[in-house]
This record gives C-alpha cells, sequence and structure tokens, in this order.
C-alpha cells in the first residue's frame, strides 16, 4: 500500500518544529485531519488549514464540509497548518508561503500572492523559482537596513566608454564634486578658435562647479597638459578672492560656418567655360548686442600656382565683408580682403572688426576672385566660422566657481577641438579633526562632513544653520567612517534632491538621513548595545513575519572608477561567500561614490552578508503614544508566533521578588527562564530608559507568577515584562522602517540586529587587485608560421657602392599568432659559419650589409610572435647581393648658369654615355665644388639638352651639375660658373 505524506507545520513557517507523517491511500482528507490532530482541541482543530500540494500546484480547500468527500490521489503531499483566529488574506497570503517552502524548500513571494489576490493563476512552483532567479537584485533591497536613494534622480552615467569627454550643459546643473575623483569638466562658455599667423589656438573655459577645489595632475585626455606645445592656462580655484580669468576675459560666441566660398566662372551646356559668373555670397547673423565681429577663413589645400615649368608661384584671392543691421536696410562694405600665399599646406587666416553700434548685425562673406580653371592653380577658401564678441565677463553666477582657462595651439596637436580635458579634482570642504577636535576646511572624502556641506553649501538654495544639524552625531560618524576606512568621491554633476543626495552619502558610510523635527542626523547600520524599547504583542497587533528565499548568484559585479588606475573605468567581480566554482552568473551592485577598489570589495561582500544573515522582515502595528522606537533602534521582540517559549506579559502585582502576571506562562524542568523589561532613569526631560534582564526560578508547570534570581531590579506594576527561555525571551532586532497607519497608527519594519555582518566584514581581506578584465592568456600558445619572402633588393651605401641585399618579409599563412620580429639567418656560400639579423616585423624586411658587389648569399628565415613563441627556421635559400654598376658616367659637355630675381636659370648638355640616367644640380661658395648644396635631381639621358629655373637664396654662389647612373653613382662635377641671385 503506498503511502501519502503528511506535514503539520505551525503558522510562522516551516523551519519552526514541522511534523512529518505518512498514512495509507485512500483516507478522505477529514480523516487524515482527524488523525493528524488526534491530540489537539476542538477548538485547534477548527483552526486548521489544509492544502493539496502536487507537481502541478497547490490548492487551499478552504470548504471544511468538503474535506469528507475529497480523496486525495497518491502523489499528493497534505499539508495541515494552523493558524491564529480568523482567516483572513493576510493568513492566507502566510500559508500560500509556507506551502512552497515545504514544497521545494524554497519561497517564492511573488506569484503566490498574485494567486491569493485573485489577480494571476498559480503556475508551477519551478517555473515561481526561476522567476525569483531572475528578480533577485531587487530583492536584496528588503535585507539591507538602509537601501540606497534609488530612482530619486536622474543618474550621470558612471563612466564612459570613449573616455573623457567635456560636455556642453546650457541650463544645466552647475557642477559639485565631493572627495577625490578625476573629472572632465563641463564647459563654462563656448570655445572658440582664434588664427595667430598660419597657426589656430583654441581658447576655452571650463569649470568643476562649486568651490573652492584643489586641482591637480591636468591632463588633455591621457597627456599631461605640460606636455603640449605652446599652451597656457589659468586656474581659479573657486574662493570668493579669485581674480577673473584673463586668457577668456570677455563672451565669445562661435558660429561654425564650413561654406566654401565660391564664384564659378560661366558655363553654356556643352560645359565650355566663358567669362565671370556672378558673386554668390554667404549671410550669417551675429549674435544679439555683439560690439565686434571675427570671420574665420580656412584655405584647405593652401594657396599657390604653378608655372609650365612647374615653378611654385605667389597666388591671391580676394574676399569681401559687408555689414548691415539685421532689421535690413543697405549693406555697408567692411572690406575687400586679399589674401596671398605661396603655401602648398592648408592654413587659415582670420579678420576682426568692431561692428558700428552694438546689437544683432547681419554679415556677407563673398568671394571676389573667380574660380581658376588651371590645373596648376590651388585657391579653395572656406568661410569656417563667425565670431561674435561682447565686452562683458563672461560668467554671471552668485558663487564662486573652479575655473580653469586654457590657451593651446591646435596645428599639429589637437583635431582642432578641445574636449578631452581632465583633472584630479578634490573638493575643500568643513571637515571634522578628531585630533583637534574642530571642523577644518580641507580636501576630504568622508561621507561625514559631505552629509554637512549637502545641508548648508551653496548647492542647498536653503541652507541649513549649525543649530538644524546635530554636530555630535556627525562627529560620531565621521569618526566612524575613519576608522571603516568610509569614503565617498563622486563629480556630481546630475540633478538630485537633497533628501537623494543624502541618502546615497549617508549610504556610502552604513548610514541613513534622518530628520525629527528640529534637527539633521543619520542613523548608522552598527552593533549597537543601547535597547531602545521593546515590541511585543502587548504592545503592538497585525505582527507579521516574511522570509526573502534567493538562489544567490555566483559573485557581484560593481563597476566604478578606479582610482589606482588614474579614474579609469573598472569592474570588480566579488564572488559570493565560500563560492569556488567557475562563475556563470551574476548580479550588478551600485556602489556609488566608490573608487577604493579595496573598499569595493569589503562593501560588497558586506551587502551579501546582510542578504544572508538578515534574511527575514518582521513588521507590527503600534499606536502613536505606545511607538518609542524610530529608524536605526534597537530594540527587543518577543512574539509567541516567533518562539513557542516567549510570552509578552503585564505585571499585575509585585510582592519582594515574586512577580505576578496578568497570565500564565509555562516552565519545563532543567531549562532557565528569564524576564525582560523597560525601566525608566531619571525624571523629567533627562528621563531614559534601559531594558533590564532578570533571571526567574525555575518552577515546572503553568504558573501566573515568577520568582526573581539575584539581587538587581524589579518590574513595576503595570510593567510589561517579555517572558522565555534565557537568551530566547526576546530577539534583537533593528527598526528597519516606520510609515504612517490608519487611525494614527505606525507600521514598524524590523531586521535581525545581526552583529555578525560587522564582525565578518572587519574580518575581510580584499584580495590583490590589478584592474585586468580576464584571465590570463598566457597559457595559449600560438605559434607563427615561417615568414614569406615577397621581394628582395640591392643596397647601397652613402658612396653608391654595392653593399648587400635588403630581403623583403611578411608573415605566413596558417598561424593567427601576432608576429613581433622577423629574423635572417645569412652567410657567404660554401663558409660554415651562420649570422642572425632581426628587425620588428613593422619595418617590413631586413637589410644585410658587409657583402661585396655580386655575393651569393645563403639565408634561413624565422618569425617570433608577441608571446615569444618562434617558427621552425626555413629550409634554406640563395640570393645574390647587389652589383656595382661600373665606372661613374661621363660629365655634362657644357653648361652655364645665369642669375635671377629668388632664382637661376640652367642650360646643360649631357654626352652620348648610355649609363646617363639623372642630372643633378647644386651650387655653392666653394670653386672648387666642396660643401655644395643640391639644388635639384631630376632625369635625364646622353645626348639631351636641358634648360630649368630653380629658386636660389640671394646671393653670389658657384654653380655646378653632375651625370648620375641607374645605381646613383656620380660622375666628375662640372662647373658652370658663378652667378648672383638677387
Amino acid at each position: 500500500m503506498n503511502k501519502m505524506p503528511v506535514s503539520i507545520v505551525p503558522s510562522i513557517g516551516p523551519d519552526f518544529g514541522r511534523i512529518e507523517l505518512t498514512f495509507p491511500d485512500g483516507l478522505t482528507v477529514a480523516e487524515i485531519v482527524e488523525l493528524a490532530l488526534a491530540a489537539a482541541s476542538e477548538a485547534a482543530i477548527e483552526r486548521a488549514r489544509v492544502w493539496l500540494i502536487n507537481d502541478r500546484g497547490e490548492m487551499l480547500l478552504s470548504d471544511r464540509t468538503a474535506w469528507r468527500r475529497i480523496r486525495p490521489r497518491a502523489g499528493t503531499r497534505i499539508v495541515i497548518q494552523l493558524v491564529a483566529g480568523k482567516i483572513d488574506l493576510k493568513n492566507i497570503l502566510t500559508i500560500a508561503i509556507t506551502i512552497a517552502a515545504v514544497a521545494i524548500g524554497q519561497v517564492w513571494v511573488g506569484p503566490a500572492i498574485a494567486a491569493a489576490t485573485g489577480s494571476a493563476l498559480l503556475g508551477s512552483i519551478g517555473a515561481a523559482v526561476t522567476a525569483g532567479v531572475i528578480a533577485m537584485a531587487g530583492s536584496f533591497l528588503i535585507n539591507k537596513l538602509f537601501p540606497g536613494p534609488g530612482a530619486l534622480q536622474a543618474e550621470k552615467p558612471l563612466y564612459q566608454i570613449s573616455g573623457w569627454q567635456n560636455t556642453v550643459t546650457p541650463d544645466g546643473v552647475v557642477p559639485s564634486v565631493l572627495g577625490k575623483v578625476r573629472v572632465a569638466p563641463v564647459f563654462a562658455s563656448p570655445v572658440y578658435s582664434e588664427i595667430v599667423g598660419d597657426l589656430q589656438y583654441i581658447r576655452a573655459l571650463f569649470t568643476f562647479g562649486y568651490g573652492p577645489v584643489q586641482l591637480s595632475q591636468l591632463k588633455i585626455k591621457d597627456t599631461p597638459i605640460e606636455s603640449y606645445d605652446e599652451i597656457d592656462f589659468e586656474v581659479r580655484n573657486g574662493y570668493s578672492t579669485d581674480s577673473r580669468v584673463t586668457i577668456y576675459p570677455t563672451q565669445v560666441i562661435e558660429e561654425s560656418l564650413g561654406v566654401e566660398l565660391r564664384r564659378d566662372r560661366l558655363r553654356d551646356e556643352s560645359g565650355s567655360i566663358g567669362g565671370e559668373g556672378p558673386i554668390t555670397p554667404t549671410t550669417r547673423f551675429t549674435a544679439g548686442d555683439a560690439n565686434q565681429a571675427n570671420v574665420i577663413f580656412h584655405f584647405p589645400a593652401g594657396l599657390i600656382s604653378f608655372n609650365d615649368e612647374g615653378k611654385a608661384r605667389k597666388r591671391s584671392v580676394t574676399v569681401r565683408l559687408r555689414q548691415r543691421p539685421a532689421a535690413g536696410g543697405a549693406w555697408q562694405t567692411v572690406k575687400e580682403i586679399v589674401f596671398s600665399a605661396k603655401k602648398k599646406e592648408g592654413f587659415f587666416r582670420q579678420f576682426k572688426w568692431t561692428l558700428p553700434s552694438r546689437g544683432r548685425w547681419e554679415i556677407e562673406v563673398a568671394r571676389i576672385t573667380s574660380e581658376s580653371t588651371s590645373s596648376s592653380v590651388s585657391d579653395r577658401v572656406t568661410c569656417l566660422a563667425l565670431q561674435s564678441f561682447r565686452p562683458e565677463y563672461p560668467l554671471n553666477f552668485s558663487h564662486p566657481l573652479c575655473l580653469v582657462a586654457v590657451r593651446v595651439k591646435a596645428t599639429y596637436q589637437l583635431n582642432s577641438t578641445l574636449d578631452t580635458f581632465n583633472a584630479i579634482a578634490e573638493r575643500l570642504l568643513p571637515d571634522w579633526d578628531h585630533v583637534t577636535g574642530t571642523w577644518i576646511t580641507r580636501p576630504t572624502r568622508n561621507p561625514a562632513a559631505h552629509f554637512r556641506h549637502i545641508l548648508q553649501g551653496p548647492e542647498n538654495t536653503y541652507a541649513e544653520p549649525d543649530s538644524a544639524i546635530d554636530l555630535d552625531g556627525l562627529q560620531a560618524w565621521h569618526d566612524f567612517c575613519r576608522l571603516k576606512g568610509l569614503k565617498y568621491d563622486r563629480d556630481r554633476s546630475f540633478e538630485s534632491s537633497t533628501w537623494g543626495a543624502l541618502t546615497e552619502i549617508a549610504a556610502a558610510g552604513r548610514a541613513a538621513p534622518r530628520y525629527d523635527g528640529t534637527k539633521w542626523s543619520v542613523v548608522i547600520d552598527r552593533p549597537q548595545d543601547l535597547v531602545v524599547a521593546h515590541v511585543n504583542s502587548r504592545n503592538s497587533r497585525d505582527f507579521t513575519w516574511s522570509r526573502n528565499y534567493i538562489d544567490p548568484p555566483d559573485a557581484f559585479r560593481v563597476q566604478f572608477l578606479d582610482e589606482t588606475a588614474d579614474y579609469q573605468a573598472r569592474e570588480r567581480i566579488v564572488r559570493w561567500p565560500g563560492y569556488t566554482g567557475d562563475i556563470n552568473t551574476t548580479e550588478q551592485l551600485e556602489l556609488p561614490g566608490k573608487t577604493d577598489p579595496a573598499e569595493i570589495w569589503r562593501e560588497t561582500r558586506r551587502r551579501q552578508y546582510e542578504v544572508i544573515h538578515r534574511p527575514d522582515v518582521f513588521t507590527a502595528v503600534q499606536d502613536a503614544a505606545v511607538r518609542t522606537a524610530t529608524r536605526g533602534d534597537h530594540v527587543k521582540g518577543s512574539y509567541e508566533t516567533l518562539i513557542s517559549t516567549m510570552a509578552a506579559l503585564k505585571v499585575s502585582a509585585v510582592r519582594g521578588l515574586y512577580v505576578t502576571l496578568d497570565g500564565q506562562v509555562e516552565m519545563a524542568a532543567g531549562a532557565t527562564y528569564a524576564i525582560r523589561f523597560m525601566r525608566q532613569v531619571g525624571t523629567g526631560d533627562d528621563a531614559t530608559f534601559e531594558s533590564v534582564l532578570r533571571g526567574v526560578q525555575t518552577a515546572p508547570g503553568v504558573t501566573d507568577s515568577v520568582l526573581l534570581k539575584g539581587d538587581g531590579y524589579v518590574p513595576d506594576k503595570g510593567t510589561i515584562v517579555q517572558f522565555g527561555l534565557s537568551g530566547e525571551e526576546s530577539m534583537d532586532l533593528v527598526v528597519a522602517g516606520v510609515q504612517a497607519g490608519e487611525q494614527m497608527t505606525t507600521v514598524l519594519s524590523m531586521l535581525a540586529s545581526a552583529p555578525i555582518i560587522d564582525t565578518l566584514t572587519d574580518a575581510e581581506v580584499p584580495p590583490a587587485w590589478n584592474g585586468r578584465a580576464g584571465s590570463d592568456a598566457g597559457t595559449v600558445i600560438a605559434v607563427p608560421a615561417i615568414p614569406v619572402v615577397v621581394g628582395t633588393e640591392p643596397y647601397f651605401d652613402e658612396d653608391g657602392l654595392a653593399d648587400g641585399l635588403i630581403v623583403l618579409l611578411s608573415p605566413g599563412e596558417g598561424s593567427t599568432a601576432e608576429v613581433a620580429t622577423f629574423s635572417l639567418r645569412h652567410r657567404l656560400a660554401g663558409t660554415t659559419t651562420w649570422s642572425v639579423t632581426t628587425a620588428d616585423a613593422g619595418e617590413g624586411g631586413i637589410t644585410l650589409t658587409g657583402y661585396g658587389t655580386g655575393a651569393s648569399i645563403e639565408m634561413q628565415r624565422l618569425a617570433t610572435s608577441t608571446a615569444g613563441y618562434s617558427s621552425p627556421w626555413s629550409d634554406t635559400f640563395t640570393v645574390d647581393s647587389a652589383v656595382d654598376g661600373g665606372d661613374p658616367p661621363a660629365p655634362v659637355t657644357s653648361g652655364s648658369v645665369a642669375g635671377g630675381t629668388g632664382d637661376a636659370s640652367f642650360t646643360v648638355s649631357t654626352p652620348a654615355d648610355a649609363s646617363i640616367a639623372e642630372l643633378r644640380l647644386s651650387y655653392g661658395l666653394n670653386a672648387d665644388g666642396t660643401g655644395a648644396v643640391e639644388i635639384i635631381t631630376f632625369a635625364a639621358g646622353p645626348l639631351g639638352s636641358y634648360s630649368r629655373t630653380e629658386t636660389v637664396p640671394a646671393g653670389t654662389f658657384y654653380f655646378f651639375v653632375e651625370t648620375l647612373n641607374s645605381y646613383g653613382t656620380p660622375s666628375v662635377g662640372f662647373s658652370l660658373g658663378q652667378a648672383t641671385v638677387l
């Protein structure tokens, strides 16, 4: 016969004295209940609630008349629970949670509540547990005494993948740096360009927000600012005595245009080019109230022309500027600007002028010079930007700001912008000094100092006076944070309420803000000796208990700015305590304001310990007149639903050490018992209360009187006492939340005090941290393939003599290894000793020297990877080295030179020598040709006549010409005579 499992569980949960029974199949539910509760009273049986559970779910048999008609099938588990009082929604929810725990050993509250309230159908238990794992990050909040601000603020991203980036935030939040962190400040005013000669400079004004702020390690992206050429900067830390910046003295509004100025020639339908076309101006408006304007021009391909011989010539372009009021009217010519240059590289020009009056003006820019139809002319011009100037200072803010003004050369250094400036910023605030016992203004990372600053700093429109702040409490919290190594470092350049800021900062110091109507203070989550109140069934009602059962992840991961890596974005993985396997599932945890990797580890571990050691949430309702405890207070709880031996009773009489209660308690032989009660200490405004514990003489049986043991205080008549086994007469709880209830009541939410959380956290030793992502890949061996010879070239020394061979190489196929170097083993054919030459793979080849003309060289090749692994040596192959080109070619037969203005004209004739490949012209101060400077080398041949005009510096020089063969071997120099260049 099959056996049917039956469980009898208490109302509070499956972990407290559950009884497991088995009965034969075929019995009705009524028969099962009668057998299981044979020793129970009729009243107890009336409070029995029965659930049927199988692999498809569970069902509450609320209709007692059906018990005698239902015979559970095989495979069904029966759960009998005795509840206190009438059945209602609250009891149904408690039973539902308990039933799930009996069935699978875990509780998933979500689906059970949905089914009980009729909002959804209860699915399989397995599905419920899966959902619990997915939603676990949210469920962790219930175990934390002081959760963070959550979605109370519009968060700035913790880090940016692209690196430090300055942003423009018009009408945005003025930043507030707290602690120490690397910051990319926002622009305090628009960036604008300045043209000096051919070069572009950038002027920018940044703000780190409210001052004073101490700055260090100023950088542009990752490069120290001092490494840049031609850079000037001014720092104003944000004191009321700061002078104004001079690098950015007035208001400048720059409008980027990038419009090419054109005046195209006329063209007919066939595309033939005709005369000059019409002027096509570009118009823009200055900013309002401007008193000066500036137009920046860019010649992207230079400004130059070349004659038929290829000689560079100066080129000019005329641009017209006109202006008129924004409301309209006749155009006024500002100037026709003639730009002239002989430049092949791009360059800038600007023109700045004073407007006729302050206001908004329409500016017209037009190219007057028609387009060139010659391919030897480069004269494109772009109107790059229009700048408007006002004489007023660029800032108008009521509080001192930390500012950095920068002027830096952009040409050859920056990509025409400066948007990656950053620095280490440290806010100077009033900070508690435990040595002197005073508040000192200095850089600080302590959350207590930041908490006070949020209440009193310039960021707070309604700053609090000292009288509204519990300074003694903040000082004690400051010492707590200092001793625990708790810090807060963040650039708060985002919107947030005062309460949100206080909550986040307090959470960084294991605390929460508290306002009692007169003063601001904090509640610290730490072990407490002082018991503020007793909470029990005599001074509260509607007690509930819930447990957050979870399947923990393998690890938490925390993203943060790593102060040990110059505040670069990093992520630390913190394993669940005791977990040693592969990490497959993780949950993200946010710890805003944390930049220390060791602190990240400790605080994450503490969060995990909170989840482990605070699995339960207790709630109770108290009348407003009864409640004395508030959030963060240590209380002693006593509820018989938690432990059956607990009892909360009122003292009805006291006779010496005999205390008579208004109800009965039961004691067992061999056990020890105690009572706990609150005693008033002092009177009037100085009155406080303390929790008193007294041992009780064990009197087996049921009684309404107890005899106190030893000496000590005795409770007064009317006092509520908490009775129970010694050490179990009360539970250590901490008030996690206080909410207003109906009819002037208060709902208390309580968690386990759990001092073990601090004990375990203090014992944590964070593992060594290097910030690297991923595991070490050094064990992966990838051997490179033998490199491939893609070609060889002869090598000649400076005198044009054959001296070896250039072997061009590339990585071989069939391997994914990253090649670092190529090596050649080489020797003269017929010899036995090898030499080895190595070069970086990026050079693309190896040059072998020391081999004479036409030498036969034997070689083997090899590649080495960046990890240090090498390919095998290749088979031996043979290549001949370079061959000299024979005797030098014949010198020229005749030639002459004539000086000009800035240049010299040459005529040269070459003899009938087939080896002539080039001609080289040179000049110098010596008639024998020593020290001559090359002018140009150009292609030539035998029996040729050449005329050229080349640019030469002013002066009187001797001029020479020589022929070269295809190997670069020169002939004897031929003197063309002396000439003067003007």
